[in-house]
């Protein structure tokens, strides 16, 4: 009883990071609803999910449904194909994040008047 409790303990550690991650593209998409949050969301939403598939809902299907051998590796087939266009998501939505964070900070000098104490 110990070891399973133990096990399904460990296997909530995989979750924390996908969360964390979730948790700031929400408080992103709140302050600013643009491609690049939305984008973000996206990718790091499905990700969780397929976290969530990958340590929870998948062992318990192949521990209760006795899968055979073509079941599971199409179940892992389409998760991952999923997992693909997530993470392309999430990157084109980085990138998307970074390259107009460096625009505005090209910008972002001109705004000030000189510096007269050089």
């Amino acid at each position: 009883m110990g070891d399973s409790v133990l096990t399904s303990l460990f296997s909530l550690v995989s979750i924390i990071s996908p969360l964390i991650i979730f948790i700031a593209c929400c408080y992103y998409i709140s302050k600013q609803v643009k491609a690049d949050s939305i984008l973000l969301l996206i990718g790091s939403g499905l990700s969780l999910v397929l976290t969530g598939f990958y340590s929870l809902l998948m062992p318990y299907f192949m521990q209760s449904r006795n899968l055979s051998m073509t079941e599971t590796t199409s179940y892992y087939t389409i998760a991952g194909v999923i997992s693909f266009f997530s993470g392309i998501c999430f990157a084109v939505g980085l990138f998307i994040l970074i390259s107009n964070t460096v625009n505005a900070k090209k910008s972002f000098p001109n705004q000030f008047p000189p510096n007269e104490f050089k």
